[in-house]
């Protein structure tokens, strides 16, 4: 046997409160007219949009970033110079790793 949950009597009213909801009666429109593009106005838009297009590219390219160093990008690259063999054994540090990147 299945069990029922149970249903709060505010459920049940919220329920036939829907069922009894009077639909909403819309005006009726019988045509709609055709609509014609004005030419001068559409070309005019189309002239805005361009150049609004052009000062974008112009602000793009303006705005060219410099790279900049890698320590000041939160990364340091090891100097290969400091990688050599003879180095590594003198310090004492670098013999279990051979190769780096």
């Amino acid at each position: 046997m299945g069990y029922l949950l149970p249903i709060q009597p505010i459920q049940s009213e919220m329920y036939a409160n829907r069922l009894n909801q009077v639909n909403n009666r819309f005006a009726y429109i019988d045509r709609v007219e055709k609509v014609d593009f004005d030419t001068e106005v559409l070309g005019q838009f189309k002239d805005s949009m361009n150049d609004e297009r052009e000062q974008a590219a112009e602000e793009r390219e303006m705005i060219t970033e410099n790279p900049r160093p890698p320590y000041l990008k939160g990364f340091i690259y090891p100097n290969p110079a400091n990688l050599s063999p003879e180095i590594s054994i003198v310090v004492g540090k670098g013999l279990a790793v051979n190769e780096y990147a």
